[in-house]
């Protein structure tokens, strides 16, 4: 073999890789993968961000308003009978929650009709504001009946909060001490009257 064949073969080796070269397709799905991992940490991040700077200020808004303005009319409102009041409103929605699910579901299986949604949207919201008065209520009775009873001595509180957590660990529910911007429930179509319970156990 003559040095110039010699030295044309190894430039020809030192040029060509050793592994398979990429193909269009999977460089392709690469960059595809590439580009949607980026786009679910940014969504990911503006979903944190907008939990925490605009949906936990108007939950936490709508709350103090709600609770100063029963604080205001306190003599409508008594520590007991919100207590009273927001726990059998509590008990009352767990119970018609599979009986109010299929009657939406017949209502959405109905000629559909501007009235009808309408209806249903006003229903909906009826329900959300009634079950946000109700937690209001379960928790200001609550507390106020605690205040009553216990006034701000430290101990109390201390011994109240200590019994809690431990009912709560021995029932594997500390997660239910979690509030926005931790959870965060979207409107959706579907389920609109089902929340979760310890046991997840149905009525019907």
């Amino acid at each position: 073999m003559s040095p110039t064949a010699s030295m044309q073969s190894v430039s020809v080796a030192e040029e060509t890789p050793l592994g398979p070269t990429p193909e269009p397709f999977e460089l392709r799905e690469e960059h595809r993968r590439r580009t949607g991992h980026c786009r679910k940490r940014l969504l990911h991040l503006g979903d944190s961000l907008f939990s925490l700077f605009v949906i936990t200020p108007v939950v936490v808004a709508h709350w103090r308003g709600t609770w100063g303005w029963m604080d205001l009319n306190g003599s409508h409102f008594p520590g007991w009978l919100c207590f009273v009041l927001g726990a059998t409103l509590h008990t009352t929605f767990a119970l018609l929650r599979e009986p109010l699910n299929a009657a939406l579901t017949l209502a959405r299986a109905a000629p559909k009709s501007r009235w009808s949604s309408v209806k249903r949207w006003l229903v909906n919201r009826m329900y959300t504001y009634a079950f946000s008065m109700a937690c209001l209520m379960h928790w200001r009775g609550g507390w106020n009946v605690m205040e009553l009873y216990f006034a701000f001595n430290l101990l109390p509180a201390l011994s109240i909060s200590a019994i809690c957590l431990v009912g709560l660990v021995l029932s594997k529910s500390v997660r239910n001490l979690l509030a926005p911007p931790f959870i965060i429930l979207t409107d959706r179509k579907e389920a609109m009257f089902s929340f979760p319970t310890r046991f997840r156990m149905k009525s019907g």
